[in-house]
């Protein structure tokens, strides 16, 4: 009788257990091991810092990507937003602004940008992926325009220490990383601005009738993913002691890939995690890193996070249907 009970409180927990983050974490470990056993250097702390800091931008885009994919939607602008911040920042330390003022100066205008987007999407009431990626379109022609195609640097000896700042060895960029995958993992639990993201995303029109204010959840989710990739803007050129139009090519494509790969539907808004979206980094971040360390050569990158990117959406769309499925039988 106890064993049986036993046995059934341990399939209670099993059933709770998500399968996707298991397969994650196991590719992981599998991955880590495999290279390990390739490389005496893998598991140094100089390869670690090198694969985190190489992918710490993207970590932290993909924080505030995720919120905008469950609520619906899409914003492919980000590749733009970090570098034209990167551009605007850079200029108010060249004009003597104090370090810290212009990093916020330069958010806040990374905040009307996500402004910007969210109105278009509201008032042209077309797919946010268009309007996004006419931002994208016209900020990397500002950027050129701007910069005239050259690299802005030759910031003070002060500015130029930032990055050499590592508390316990861990750069400024991995410690607001840490802090703020630490802030949404407890507030999409708990916050309900961040709950409501998860209503909208999953049915508009049912939030719309609950008396839900949905245009200020999608402003909300809009403003936030261009902060952050205003916030990663700031952080790229603390770290490369300059900016340039160059900064965040691709980006976009290997955030949302993250993001997909931690389980978050691309065509279903109302489903995902913060949990599942680090360790969709995680992985994305040691493939990345495994490339690099096998010698091939970096142009597969692309075709890699392609063919993800497309097991993802195919992942996520055969577990909605098994589930769909499941719950009509339970219902039969």
């Amino acid at each position: 009788m106890i064993r049986k009970e036993q046995r059934e409180r341990l399939l209670d927990h099993l059933r709770k257990v998500d399968l996707h983050y298991v397969v994650l974490v196991v590719l992981i470990i599998s991955l880590s091991l495999i290279m390990g056993g390739k490389s005496r250097y893998f598991f140094t702390l100089t390869n670690f810092d090198v694969m985190v800091n190489n992918f710490i931008m993207e970590a932290i885009m993909a924080l505030g990507m995720t919120m905008v994919i469950i609520s619906g939607g899409i914003d492919i602008s980000v590749s733009g937003v970090l570098p034209f911040i990167a551009i605007v920042f850079a200029n108010l330390l060249l004009r003597g602004i104090p370090v810290l003022l212009a990093a916020l100066i330069a958010i806040f205008v990374s905040c009307l940008i996500g402004l910007a987007n969210n109105w278009l999407r509201r008032v042209l009431n077309i797919h946010p992926m268009i309007v996004t990626m006419a931002m994208q379109l016209t900020l990397r022609g500002l950027n050129l325009a701007v910069t005239d195609g050259s690299v802005i640097s030759g910031f003070s000896q002060e500015f130029q220490k930032i990055n050499q700042f590592k508390p316990l060895g861990i750069s400024i960029s991995v410690w607001i990383y840490i802090l703020l995958a630490f802030i949404f993992l407890i507030y999409s639990k708990q916050n309900k601005m961040f709950l409501n993201i998860f209503f909208v995303g999953g049915n508009k029109e049912a939030a719309t009738l609950s008396g839900m204010n949905t245009e200020g959840v999608l402003r909300f989710v809009y403003v936030l993913n261009a902060a952050l990739a205003g916030l990663a803007g700031v952080l790229s050129t603390t770290v490369y002691n300059s900016a340039s139009y160059s900064f965040g090519q691709g980006v976009e494509m290997r955030v949302i890939t993250a993001v997909a790969i931690g389980g978050t539907s691309l065509t279903h808004g109302g489903s995902g995690s913060i949990i599942g979206t680090i360790f969709g980094t995680v992985f994305l971040a040691l493939i990345y890193n495994a490339f690099v360390m096998s010698g091939i050569s970096t142009y597969y990158q692309d075709v890699f996070t392609g063919l993800m990117l497309i097991l993802a959406v195919l992942l996520s769309e055969g577990a909605r249907m098994i589930k769909e499925k499941s719950v009509k039988q339970a219902s039969a």
